[in-house]
């Protein structure tokens, strides 16, 4: 979604212009700073000469330096400065083992150390034999005071061969003092960067051709060795006879304004008219000249800019770009407003309409003061910002609307509720989009006030208020629907029949969710739709209907799409939890583990990972491990915030697997939390807890009670299955009855599940329900109640369990270890080019990949070699495979 205008305008050193004066002393030591200082400052006012210094210094860096060039502006916040310092990063491949993309999400919480923290070690293992700087230039341009934070942690732990510098008019917030006092910063000020009586005089000779030592002295005490002055001096003093007036000037501005308008007015009627209208210009190209003026010859003109050095520097690349200095920009831009104040707003439209990349074009109409296309911009950049992971740079912008622009725009609503829901943050998804749907109702958008609505009754169903919700989607029903609305109510049915029935109702649901998908849907409304769908394995089509989710999923699913790929592929593994397919349950463990570990370990897909890695565990019969998992999901339930629904996914979690484990006291401990979180709308919640409860009071010694309340239980549990609840009901009902010395009744209340698991192919789910379980019945003894058949199918499903148990048990003991841990044959294939030396995007064009796919490919390289760095692993690789 970046324009290449932006990456080069950002990102890319100004152009070194050569044939200037040499000022030895000044580049000595700041090229000394650079080598051997862990902080560069350079502050000055504007118009110092900071960045031609810069650049000129950065050009003269020993081979095999890295330089990592970005230009802040007032658009940037910690996100967006973030997000370039990343593009800027990518030449030099760094191993980045989290996705980038996941740093947004870290910087939205406030763990702006972690971020920093995850940055540091791409740093850190990045191959660099000569070392690496990093230049943030214009920070004073910055007002958001986490930059500073962040910045504050980037110091603490840079690598010794990194070094950072920074370029601003004013001292940045950081805690200078503490680098000061350690001799690790350099400091370059106005005084530092004026031009001392020798380097003007060499100016003037160099530019005029001809001594005058008078005139040097004269420039001198007017501009104080200020660079900018100096430049429009001997500019002004070429093409006019007039010249400031004599004296010191103390308001450089000044100065600079009345030099600048001395050139300004000698130059061509025409370019005076570019140069004005292109003012508004973060950069200078020939498309975006040529659209802003309406000058067919933006080309002539940028060279003629080019060629007059009108203060402008030049950007690499295969277009001519110019950025032009900020003094000089700011001239031209206010003579713009006061001598035609009616084209500024139609001007900066028509820059936004010209920028490629949709969050730059959203800002350019926010300058423009033009809410209703910015608004309309940013919705249109949203689902590709969610589906990307990139949420929280949709309420950045949001939030620079004005407060009452915001406070009266149902989209504000909307698009907010929008970000929170793959936060599972129901209660603020219900808020904002009741507030959208009732504002685009008074607009008379009835299809946005219906798709808020369609969001706002799924929202609600997720708070427990069910009855609500039920009324709120059939009125939606009631009108028109475009087919994301459409979508939306299938799915809300998919849920409230889920939980009330038919027991058939939420396959044929979910199979209308997926017909609708694929009609064209988003990869977002894929993403929107599908975590948690397993919740309803065992009802009939169900499971089929996933396998096509899945698939339409993978298929929908774009580049950097990381979390739509990773739910792919986490409901992928349920599937083969659910059938009891060890081999390929354990190589999807170990994708999804990686993925996790890529994206951050996102709280959404963290809760849903840990719930399939304890089921695993639990059939697996490993009881440390179940209890280990089991207290990490208890440490965050306590954590999150009761908006969202995961306190209940948790909490039901940690009590089941406290159950399966016979782990009682750790079951008393939550289940009154989970009491609390159980809505009274939901039956299916109710009977899951009234379960717990009965198998507590079999453990106990209340027998007569647990049996009670599991036989009542074992009436409806087929009808309200959820994942393993009719599994759980009947298989303590069986030991219950068993232990009662009722044989016949434990039969009859276990054949149902025997045969509905046998017809299904889906022993997963009484599997889950832990081994010792399974053991004590298939141990019992029945006295010729049990079915042959219902036995076999008993042994069957223990052995099943004790693979599990073996395979996990063998994982652990591998005395291989990660070494050799096995690599697909793309893995190989990107390995063996990046031995030779290849670039990500070399590899990338090798293998008909993007440059996306493969940092990922040896991001994984990386983990399942346990390396740190592409060097390591191409020495690893030319060890095992050379000749």
């Amino acid at each position: 979604m970046q324009s290449a205008s932006l990456a080069r305008s950002k990102i890319q050193a100004p152009r070194y212009r050569r044939g200037l004066i040499e000022r030895g002393e000044l580049e000595q030591r700041l090229g000394n700073a650079l080598a051997h200082r862990r902080l560069v400052l350079l502050v000055a006012p504007a118009g110092y000469g900071k960045t031609a210094a810069l650049s000129r210094q950065l050009q003269r860096l020993p081979a095999g330096c890295a330089v990592v060039w970005l230009t802040a502006d007032a658009d940037d916040d910690l996100q967006r400065l973030l997000a370039h310092l990343i593009e800027a990063l990518e030449p030099l491949d760094p191993p980045w083992r989290l996705a980038p993309e996941a740093l947004f999400e870290r910087v939205a919480q406030g763990q702006l150390r972690e971020t920093a923290s995850a940055l540091l070690g791409t740093l850190e293992v990045t191959d660099l034999p000569g070392g690496g700087v990093i230049v943030l230039d214009d920070l004073h341009a910055i007002a958001d005071a986490r930059v500073f934070t962040f910045l504050g942690h980037l110091l603490e732990g840079l690598p010794p061969n990194w070094t950072l510098v920074i370029s601003s008019r004013v001292e940045p917030p950081l805690a200078l003092a503490r680098w000061r006092a350690r001799r690790e910063v350099a400091e370059f000020d106005q005084t530092a960067l004026s031009f001392s009586k020798k380097e003007v005089q060499d100016l003037w000779r160099h530019a005029t051709g001809r001594e005058d030592a008078e005139q040097a002295d004269r420039m001198l005490d007017q501009t104080q060795g200020w660079a900018a002055g100096l430049s429009l001096s001997l500019e002004a003093s070429q093409r006019s006879t007039a010249t400031a007036p004599a004296g010191t000037w103390h308001n450089r501005r000044h100065l600079f304004e009345y030099l600048a308008s001395e050139v300004f007015e000698q130059l061509p009627g025409e370019l005076q008219a570019f140069l004005l209208r292109c003012s508004l210009l973060p950069e200078l190209t020939v498309p975006r000249c040529e659209q802003i003026s309406g000058n067919p010859r933006a080309a002539r003109l940028l060279e003629d800019i080019e060629r007059r050095r009108l203060f402008s520097l030049v950007l690499d690349g295969e277009e001519l770009t110019l950025r032009l200095h900020d003094l000089f920009r700011d001239f031209l831009e206010e003579r713009l407003r006061r001598q035609h104040p009616d084209e500024v707003p139609m001007l900066l439209r028509r820059a936004a309409q010209g920028e490629a990349d949709l969050l730059r074009r959203t800002t350019m109409y926010l300058r423009a003061g033009a809410w209703d296309e910015a608004e309309q911009t940013l919705a249109e950049a949203t689902a590709d910002l969610l589906a990307s992971d990139k949420g929280a740079r949709v309420i950045g912008l949001i939030e620079q609307f004005p407060a009452d622009i915001q406070a009266r725009s149902p989209m504000r609503d909307y698009l907010r509720g929008w970000c929170a829901w793959p936060r599972y943050q129901y209660s603020a998804v219900r808020s904002h989009m009741a507030q959208a749907a009732a504002g685009f109702e008074a607009q008379g958008r009835q299809r946005d006030a219906q798709r808020a609505r369609a969001m706002q009754a799924l929202a609600m169903f997720f708070c427990a208020h069910m009855a609500e919700a039920r009324h709120l989607s059939q009125a939606v029903r009631s009108r028109p629907m475009d087919l994301e609305t459409e979508t939306l109510t299938e799915l809300f049915d998919f849920w409230d029949e889920g939980h009330h029935g038919p027991i058939d109702g939420p396959g044929n649901h979910l199979a209308k969710v997926i017909d609708l998908l694929e009609q064209g849907a988003h990869a977002e409304l894929w993403f929107r739709c599908m975590p948690r769908v397993n919740m309803f394995s065992s009802r009939p089509r169900v499971s089929e209907q996933i396998r096509r989710m899945v698939n339409g999923a993978r298929a929908a699913t774009g580049e950097g799409q990381w979390s739509l790929q990773v739910d792919a592929n986490l409901m992928d593994a349920w599937l083969h939890l659910w059938h009891g397919r060890l081999a390929e349950l354990e190589a999807a463990f170990q994708k999804i583990e990686e993925d996790a570990q890529w994206l951050g370990q996102p709280v959404g897909l963290h809760v849903r990972l840990l719930t399939l890695r304890v089921n695993y565990q639990l059939i697996c019969d490993d009881t440390d491990a179940v209890r280990k998992t089991r207290d990490i999901m208890a440490a965050r339930a306590a954590l999150l915030d009761a908006s969202s629904d995961l306190p209940l996914q948790y909490l039901s979690i940690v009590v089941r697997a406290s159950a399966a484990i016979a782990d009682w006291p750790g079951v008393r401990t939550h289940l009154p939390s989970l009491a609390v979180q159980v809505g009274h709308e939901s039956p299916c919640m109710r009977m899951f807890l009234r379960c717990i409860e009965a198998r507590l009071a079999f453990q106990e010694g209340r027998t007569d009670e647990a049996l009670e309340a599991l036989r009542e239980l074992a009436e409806k549990s087929t009808a309200f299955d959820t994942s393993f609840l009719d599994a759980m009901v009947r298989t303590w009902l069986a030991l219950a009855e068993l232990a009662d010395g009722s044989p016949a009744a434990a039969w009859r209340a276990l054949e149902p599940l025997i045969e509905g698991v046998v017809s299904s192919g889906s022993p997963g789910q009484v599997l889950v329900t832990g081994a010792r379980g399974l053991n004590e019945l298939l141990q019992a003894s029945w006295k010729g109640h049990a079915s042959t058949r219902g036995l076999a199918t008993l042994r069957e499903w223990t052995e099943v369990a004790g693979c599990f148990k073996a395979g996990a048990q063998k994982k652990q003991h591998d005395p291989a270890g990660p070494q050799t841990a096995s690599l697909s044959t793309r893995e190989l294939e990107v390995l063996a080019l990046l031995a030779e030396g290849q670039s990500n995007k070399l590899i990338a064009r090798a293998l008909d990949l993007s440059p996306h796919t493969v940092k990922r490919h040896v991001a994984r390289i990386l983990d399942r070699l346990d390396l740190a760095s592409r060097m390591q692993a191409a020495n690893w690789y030319r060890t095992r495979f050379a000749g």
